[in-house]
């Protein structure tokens, strides 16, 4: 996936018939992380007002009943945050793609089905020199195996984890990514689905590639970030490799990043998955990833990251105690809390046991980057 590019920066969002506060992981993100970019919402099925009025966040940004509605906010780009069953574009939509491209919009999408193949909507952009961005497309340049070079890499690699699926993996990427940012510090984040790509604005979808090239897919990113001159890469974690469904894409990603760091993210009111199977608790989950990052080098849970959107103020606040009390981690929901105690824990790990070797000392440059 190449990086996006900055011309994206007013985008009118398409969450036709289906904006709510439920679901549409994409329409959701976008208007949490990157609001400054998002200047309308297209749903006709909602009264006229903004995201905040109607679903309870995004601020000022307002909701509009067509693209024609849209346009007088001046956008430069539409993004199509929302996706059908099976992740194919309905005819109904076609008429509203089709109208975007004829005004000049370049389409970034999250649909499965890539609209750059489509004959029709390739033409036009063609014609009008517009991009059409699928965020499900896989470039050849990853469809490559691991070569190893974590073993040479002069970059601080944090990935994050979970003790299932959605526990706030991407979340946490994002809000760490964030605070050290504000520090100052040198940091890229590596998306690996759609909505992580969409924000971080580079990536790879690892559920669109081949098995046998995730790992390698992931170790091309973070050459790449290093060779771009970045001291750490946060690499946005999928799944669970205690979850039966998925865990062989969450293992790709352990293999594929070689963390120096990582990030267990838990549901502590979740008890089970969605096969019924019993969640592992913080203390099997630790040991477990780090006994298997340890077949090839020492890398440790450093902190804690909780989703805790289903409890109370005071029942957060006991669970993050009892946490931090049984695992002596910084434990915070970063969607309530800073992430500056993670940041600093983070910090502290890597100047004791991973001191990271900047660009300019790098005796070695990958030469598939």
């Amino acid at each position: 996936m190449v990086m996006l590019t900055r011309q994206s920066e007013r985008m009118v969002l398409l969450a036709e018939g289906r904006l709510s506060s439920i679901g549409l992981r994409m329409v959701i993100a976008a208007l949490l992380y990157i609001p400054d970019r998002i200047v309308a919402v297209i749903d006709s099925s909602k009264e006229s007002g903004t995201t905040q009025e109607i679903i309870g966040f995004g601020g000022d940004t307002p909701i509009v009943s067509s693209l024609e509605e849209a346009m007088k906010y001046r956008p430069d780009s539409m993004l199509i945050g929302i996706t059908p069953m099976g992740g194919v574009l309905p005819d109904s939509w076609r008429h509203i793609i089709r109208s975007a491209l004829h005004s000049g919009l370049h389409i970034v999408s999250g649909l499965k089905q890539p609209l750059r193949r489509d004959a029709e909507f390739s033409t036009i952009a063609e014609e009008k020199g517009l991009r059409i961005h699928d965020l499900h497309q896989v470039s050849k340049s990853h469809l490559i195996r691991a070569q190893g070079s974590w073993r040479r890499r002069g970059i601080g690699t944090i990935l994050t984890v979970g003790t299932d699926s959605d526990t706030g993996k991407m979340t946490t990427a994002l809000m760490l990514q964030r605070e050290m940012r504000r520090r100052g510090i040198n940091v890229a984040m590596v998306g690996t689905g759609p909505t992580g790509i969409l924000i971080s604005g580079r990536g790879v979808s690892v559920e669109d590639l081949p098995a046998d090239f995730i790992t390698g897919a992931l170790e091309f990113e973070i050459d790449k970030a290093a060779n771009e001159g970045y001291e750490y890469v946060i690499v946005e974690g999928q799944g669970a490799i205690s979850n039966c469904g998925n865990s062989p894409i969450a293992l790709g990603l352990m293999h594929g990043a070689m963390p120096d760091a990582m990030i267990l993210c838990h549901h502590p009111s979740r008890e089970t998955d969605g096969y019924g199977m019993p969640l592992p608790g913080i203390a099997d989950s630790r040991e477990l990833h780090e006994r298997v990052m340890g077949v090839f080098k020492s890398s440790r849970i450093v902190a804690i990251g909780l989703n805790s959107m289903d409890l109370n103020t005071q029942d957060y606040r006991q669970t993050v105690a009892r946490f931090e009390q049984e695992t002596g981690l910084p434990t915070v929901d970063l969607m309530r809390d800073s992430a500056a105690p993670m940041v600093d824990a983070l910090l502290a790990y890597f100047a004791q046991y991973h001191r990271v070797v900047l660009p300019h000392e790098v005796s070695e440059i990958h030469d598939r980057v």
